[in-house]
């Protein structure tokens, strides 16, 4: 080795440690109940190199109705793996379990906004039919633009558990993990289709279509908010029934609603043959959402690298479109976190 390279190496270890404290990797995290997905994106340093993409299967009931019940197992879990790709002192950016959130539309009793919006609605303490009391969990709210002066004031709403964000981020600390950001699912999802909801016209209803071999989750989004969400079966056909009626159900409600646009993600081969069951309907114009075939994930996979998930999870990619999409430099800004 010249001297030359004799000094690159000595800088290269002096400032390593410096640049990846300055610049720390980032890693985006998308949990649920059967596995973990996560996209390693490294830090402008030294190390700098391809996003990568894990997929790893958890312990059966050690995250039950997005509840981490086994909270040593998962830190460990996520801080083993990070550390097999050279993540170690990651700032961490997670979507929690869809079962984990719930999204609703908030209706206000007043002209004006309240000026603490929050507080204002744990005195109202509407009926949301929540499994849970508003003073017993994280929230968000969002407000609404109106295209009517004289339409109410609404908001969209987005709570958690406390207990349930408390014992996530009591394992990003088994980790050793700087949790920057706990999202809900719900939210990734709208983030990551939000350039289909910018091209959809005015009298589109969009209908996100989550498909797994054990049900559909079904999200009807007007406006680009979610107004109407019900799980359906897994099924082509009984799926197809079971949508018609949803679909009709909304039309009535909004007559403006005259186009109906399904997006349909989920993984396997399933997804195809529900596509085209669903397509079979005249009023209904049906695509399948593949966030890799359109471009939204930063992926440089190697062919070759043997831990790639060999068929990815769709509506994990999906979440972390939305999460990629909030990063630094993207077109969008994180929502806010769930306040207390």
């Amino acid at each position: 080795m010249g001297k030359q390279q004799l000094v690159l190496a000595g800088f290269r270890e002096r400032f390593e440690p410096l640049v990846a404290r300055i610049f720390p990797p980032r890693i985006l995290l998308v949990l649920d109940d059967e596995a973990l997905t996560l996209l390693g994106l490294p830090g402008h340093g030294f190390r700098s190199g391809a996003s990568r993409l894990r997929r790893v299967p958890l312990p059966r009931g050690a995250c039950v109705d997005g509840l981490p019940l086994q909270k040593a197992a998962l830190g460990d879990l996520i801080g083993d793996l990070s550390l097999e790709m050279g993540l170690q002192g990651a700032q961490v950016v997670a979507s929690l379990p869809r079962a984990a959130s719930a999204v609703r539309v908030v209706q206000w009793p007043f002209e004006e906004w309240p000026e603490e919006p929050d507080q204002a609605l744990r005195q109202i303490d509407p009926d949301l039919s929540l499994p849970y009391p508003l003073s017993q969990a994280y929230l968000s709210l969002t407000p609404q633009d109106r295209q009517d002066p004289l339409l109410p004031l609404c908001s969209l709403l987005v709570t958690a558990p406390r207990h349930l964000v408390m014992a996530w981020i009591e394992v990003f600390a088994i980790a050793e993990l700087a949790l920057e950001r706990l999202e809900p699912a719900q939210v990734a999802d709208l983030r990551a289709i939000e350039p289909l909801l910018v091209e959809a016209s005015a009298d589109t209803l969009i209908g996100l279509l989550e498909w797994r071999a054990d049900g559909a989750e079904l999200t009807l989004v007007r406006h680009g908010i979610p107004e109407f969400n019900r799980r359906l079966p897994a099924v082509a056909g009984d799926l197809a029934a079971a949508l018609r009626p949803c679909i009709d159900f909304w039309r009535r409600r909004d007559p403006q609603a005259g186009r109906v646009r399904l997006l349909v993600f989920g993984s396997g081969g399933g997804r195809g043959s529900v596509a085209e069951a669903l397509a079979g309907d005249p009023d209904w114009s049906v695509e399948i959402v593949d966030p890799l075939e359109r471009g939204w994930l930063p992926l440089e996979q190697n062919p070759d690298d043997p831990l790639a998930p060999a068929d990815p999870d769709g509506p994990s990619l999906l979440r972390l479109s939305g999460l990629v999409r909030a990063e630094p430099g993207q077109q969008d800004q994180a929502p806010r976190e769930l306040d207390r």
